[in-house]
């Protein structure tokens, strides 16, 4: 019988940008990271992941920003967060940019119809907690929307019989 090689597959690294503020509840200071590191601003509900940053020995990584209601993941029940929050984390500065030059024409870090992007720098937590009107202006474009500010009638008994 002959020998068959088997063929290893080499999984790519999956980076996750760890939570390090957030608007919905007073978080303890923290010290700040040492070498480059980056502080960055997410408004998104269920958070954004990139699989095509460069990492330095020539293959690619994961890099996963998470959203505002990443902690109801896998749970059955739980309430999700308002419009205007946001959820501060750090990636290495040169994973930023990286993300920014292959992804940074995307609707997340332009915004949307001229409105806050969705993902942006904040340089540190300090900037981010200093940051929190500009946070409230942030939209997804998946928050809810008022019935009436579109022209939707509420029905009457007598139109549904």
């Amino acid at each position: 019988m002959a020998a068959t090689k088997r063929k290893t597959q080499v999984k790519a690294k999956i980076e996750e940008a760890e939570v390090i503020a957030s608007t919905m509840d007073e978080e303890p200071e923290q010290t700040e990271s040492q070498g480059e590191m980056i502080s960055i601003a997410c408004c998104l509900p269920f958070g954004l992941k990139f699989t095509d940053i460069p990492d330095s020995k020539g293959g690619t990584k994961t890099v996963i920003f998470p959203g505002i209601n990443k902690a109801l993941k896998g749970k059955a029940d739980g309430i999700l967060a308002l419009p205007g929050n946001a959820v501060c984390v750090t990636i290495p500065k040169k994973d930023w940019e990286a993300v920014l030059k292959i992804h940074g024409r995307e609707m997340a870090f332009t915004g949307r119809n001229g409105g806050m992007p969705c993902i942006w720098p904040v340089g540190d937590v300090k900037g981010f907690k200093s940051a929190k009107s500009e946070i409230k202006e942030m939209k997804t474009g998946l928050e809810p929307i008022d019935p009436t500010s579109v022209g939707v009638k509420e029905a009457k008994q007598e139109d549904l019989q």
